[in-house]
This record gives structure tokens, sequence and C-alpha cells, in this order.
């Protein structure tokens, strides 16, 4: 018993920390977007803005792979 109780705390620490890397990571994505925005420099914030529209589409094709598959 005493183990499940310590695999579930260290799960959800481990979702709370791995949430709150995604925000830090969105957070220095709009920075740098914005610091090459401000700096005019178009093709790097494009770029930037397309790496993380393909990141987030390929995140959501795979989700909508597995639940048509039935494995989530």
């Amino acid at each position: 018993m005493d183990d499940m109780i310590l695999a579930g705390a260290l799960s959800i620490a481990a979702l709370y920390l791995g949430a709150g890397l995604v925000i830090v990571a969105a957070f220095v994505l709009l920075a740098e977007i914005a610091g090459a925005v401000f700096a005019g420099d178009s093709a790097r914030a494009g770029i930037l803005l397309a790496t993380a529209l393909l990141t987030a589409g390929a995140y959501t094709g795979t989700g909508l792979f597995l639940q048509k598959t039935g494995r989530i």
C-alpha cells in the first residue's frame, strides 16, 4: 500500500513538472517570436511560428491516430 502512495505522489509531481515545463517553453517561444518581430527579422519569426505549428499538428495528429486505432 505504501508503494502505491509513493508511486501516485511521484506521478502527480511528474505531471505538474511536465505542465510547468510546457508553460515555460510556451513563454520562451513567445518571447523569441516577439524579439524576432521587434528586431525586424521576419524570416526567423516565421520559422519559429512554423516549427511551433508543425509540432502542435504532429502532436494532434498522433493523438487522433491513436484514438482512431483504439489504442487510447
